[in-house]
């Protein structure tokens, strides 16, 4: 059984419908990567979602969609004054996603200080150092999860990633690079070096890699990151592909393009998700990258972050791993 921590940010989701029509949900890149990953899993699987909220309706009721994916919510803690963030995603004619967002006073900004005063308050009782007992077998962050902590916050943050490490836990870091949450360029470069370097598994897109580093092919995001200790990279590069580089072998999975696109967000984050969620059954590489595939081709034609949950289910059936 796997027991993955996610920490970032949920959010409340508006979703247009139709013009002048929005759905309201909660969604975020971890959120997304949270939800897929429990659908997938065995029931004895645990997703802990790290992060903060609120004392606000949207709060609660984010706590509620959470349980109702059965994402457990002991690591979700409630700042005294700030509340949940909120963004608004209007989508083109091509499906291609525009983002408006509330989220200078998000709880989430301050989940580190609220985590620290917790583990303080539980005492020792068996926690490791790092405060999250018992230890997990991953952790997951994103480059949106770093940009959303308040700058005095994340040297604690980095505190909690090295303990983990030095425990045994398999760090894994997808970039989700967005610019307009960082100061400059020079910022999250420096972040994300400190994360490659701790990353055993990186989930980077070429199109992240390209508007950071300048680099725009598999061979050329391979030799960027080669600079880096990292065991597995899953590159990700939309209809062209996904390569793959692990300690045994290195190759490229192709895609099958979907035609009929309608909302591209949390394609990224549900292919993460599942792809967490197939190697953690026991599928090898390929076989999870290529299943993971299909299920972001499947969010990728619905509206919003999170497909239905009965639409899911009966539109990704999942093979027994090859033995």
């Amino acid at each position: 059984m796997t027991d993955l921590v996610i920490l970032g940010e949920s959010m409340v989701e508006f979703s247009q419908r139709e013009p002048g029509v929005f759905q309201q949900s909660y969604a975020g890149d971890v959120h997304s990567v949270a939800v897929y990953f429990k659908r997938l899993t065995s029931p004895g699987d645990r997703v802990r979602l790290m992060t903060a909220v609120g004392h606000d309706a949207a709060s609660h009721g984010l706590e509620a969609a959470l349980e109702q994916e059965s994402i457990d919510t002991s690591l979700v803690f409630r700042h005294p004054t700030r509340q949940l963030g909120l963004y608004m995603v209007n989508t083109d004619r091509r499906g291609e996603r525009s983002f408006s967002y509330w989220r200078s006073d998000s709880a989430a900004r301050e989940v580190m200080p609220l985590f620290r005063e917790a583990t303080q308050v539980a005492g020792d009782g068996g926690y490791l150092p790092c405060g999250i007992a018992p230890r997990p077998d991953l952790f997951f962050f994103s480059g949106i999860s770093l940009a959303v902590l308040t700058p005095n916050t994340r040297p604690a943050f980095w505190e909690l990633i090295e303990q983990l490490h030095g425990a045994g836990t398999r760090i894994v870091f997808d970039p989700n690079y967005r610019p307009t949450l960082w100061s400059s360029v020079k910022e999250t470069r420096a972040e994300y070096a400190r994360a490659f370097q701790f990353a055993h598994l990186a989930l980077p897109g070429i199109e992240d890699l390209s508007a950071l580093y300048g680099v725009k092919s598999f061979d050329g995001a391979c030799d960027f990151l080669n600079g880096f200790d990292i065991e597995e990279l899953v590159i990700k590069d939309g209809p062209n592909g996904v390569c793959y580089r692990g300690p045994a072998e290195h190759f490229v999975e192709p895609v099958t393009p979907v035609t009929q696109v309608v909302d591209t967000t949390a394609a990224g984050d549900s292919f993460n998700g599942s792809y967490l969620a197939y190697r953690s059954q026991g599928f090898n590489p390929r076989d999870a990258i290529a299943l993971a595939a299909k299920v972001s081709a499947l969010v990728i034609q619905h509206k919003g972050a999170l497909v239905d949950a009965e639409v899911f289910r009966h539109s990704i059936t999942t093979p027994s791993p090859c033995k």
